[in-house]
């Protein structure tokens, strides 16, 4: 498999701990659209490292798209 074709997908927990940041405030930015999940089921949901790298870029310009 060529890194193109896998994606290293965090969990909420992984995420909270590496940015120090709330569960709250993770959520808040699932729901304001800024960050993608991807739910397998109710409770199991992940997140895209690629997506989480393009927040942190998009937070440190000054905005969040």
């Amino acid at each position: 498999m060529t890194e193109e074709t896998t994606t290293k997908l965090l969990s909420a927990e992984t995420i909270v701990s590496r940015l120090e940041i709330g569960h709250t405030t993770l959520y808040k930015l699932v729901k304001a659209g800024q960050l993608p999940a991807i739910h397998f089921s109710k409770r199991l949901v992940r997140y895209r490292l690629n997506d989480v790298e393009k927040l942190l870029e998009n937070l440190q310009q000054g905005g969040a798209k």
